[in-house]
């Protein structure tokens, strides 16, 4: 369900997460506030599963209890492509775990870690692909409430999946302020943040959020403190899309604007909605092809990630290396500047053209309008009579 950074367990791990024998452990995948996920193999199945286990010291804790119970059943309860699935959950010598598919991939946080922003088609693919998800939770009646980067993961399929249905929250449900202020302020809607209660349009604004960052690189909200982030949200309007990033178009920065109103009447109806507008914007070919555009995207993520660990790695060399390597790297970018760099390596919405096609087209259309206007122009001198006087007039000078 994570990234797969499997690392082996460590003196003891086994002991400390005694399943039976249905499930091998072969690595800690990762560690959180609440729980610890480990990479196992259903052995029954011969396939990989993420078993997510609550820490012991919250175990007793009937808050966080819940909190497990209702990730376990949510999920196990929202069989869809877009949410990670649950597969069963379960107790063994007291510690409480949760059986889930294991999605090999990058979270959207690690990837923004990585590559700052996003290509706004890629990035368009990817909220599809949440919406979807969220479409059909919320038809089931759930509020997933803790939209975030760390909760939307990318499978090197190029599947999108939402993650973490800890604190989801039924529309039916009587909860009001109790746990109402259970997310991330930083991705939470106005009517959330002053415990007005959510609905489904909350979690379009903590996606929101997500478009605005992974679009620009940038939070539309920003503050050194919870309470400074608070008011930022629920009174200041957010700088415009396209004044970090002028290359997403404007209809697709008109749509992260309604997303992020302060009044939920005033964004998109539902999911649904909101998936029909990205439609339009991206086009039917870049849709068809969005597992594939979004594999292939992650790839390259890949690679920078490697690269960074590599010049990490190339900083415990010598000096003269590294003033080598700079100036091979100095070389390599006036290179990369001298020659026009190809946008056509697949990465790419069909309203992505190679700058070459575009100017060609360009000279195209010039050259059509200058000869339409030519004959136009003579066509008026001739019905005037003008034609038949210039020649006279040539005849008698040359």
């Amino acid at each position: 369900m994570t990234e797969d950074k499997t690392q082996p367990p460590k003196h003891g791990s086994k002991g400390r997460l005694k399943l039976d024998q249905e499930y091998k452990i072969i690595g800690l995948l990762g560690v959180g506030g609440m729980a610890e996920v480990f990479k196992a193999e259903q052995t029954s199945l011969s396939r990989m599963v993420a078993v997510k286990k609550l820490k012991a010291a919250l175990s007793q804790n009937p808050e966080m209890m819940e909190r497990f119970l209702r990730e376990a059943q949510s999920g196990a309860n929202l069989p869809h492509e877009n949410i990670v699935q649950v597969y069963q959950m379960g107790m063994a010598d007291n510690e409480h775990y949760i059986v889930m598919e294991f999605v090999e991939g990058m979270d959207l946080k690690n990837i923004l870690k990585s590559a700052g922003k996003i290509p706004w088609q890629i990035a368009g693919l990817i909220l599809r692909g949440v919406a979807q998800g969220l479409l059909f939770a919320h038809q089931r009646g759930f509020i997933h409430r803790d939209i975030k980067p760390g909760n939307i993961m990318l499978s090197f399929r190029g599947e999108v999946k939402i993650m973490d249905f800890g604190i989801v929250r039924r529309m039916d449900s009587e909860l009001t302020q109790t746990g109402a202020f259970l997310g991330t302020p930083a991705y939470m809607s106005p009517e959330q943040l002053k415990g007005q209660g959510v609905t489904a349009k909350s979690d379009l604004f903590s996606l929101g959020i997500v478009a605005y960052e992974i679009m620009t690189g940038e939070k539309p909200f920003k503050a050194e403190t919870e309470q400074a982030m608070i008011l930022k949200i629920t009174t200041e309007k957010e700088k415009a899309v396209r004044s970090h990033n002028p290359e997403v178009p404007r209809r697709l920065a008109r749509m992260v604007k309604r997303i992020l109103k302060k009044n939920p009447a005033k964004r998109f109806n539902d999911a649904e909605e909101l998936i029909q507008a990205l439609d339009r914007v991206l086009g039917r070919k870049t849709v068809s092809q969005g597992d594939e555009l979004i594999a292939q995207y992650l790839r390259m993520v890949r690679g920078l990630t490697e690269q960074d660990r590599t010049k990490k790695a190339d900083q415990l060399d010598s000096e003269p290396v590294r003033v080598a390597t700079r100036e091979r790297s100095k070389k390599s970018r006036a290179k990369s500047k001298a020659s026009p760099k190809d946008d056509s390596r697949g990465i790419i919405g069909e309203e992505w053209a190679p700058s070459g096609e575009s100017d060609w087209m360009l000279k195209t259309v010039i050259l059509m309008v200058a000869t339409l206007a030519l004959i136009l122009i003579g066509y008026l001198l001739q019905s005037q009579g003008y034609l038949a006087n210039i020649r006279d007039w040539i005849k008698v000078y040359f």
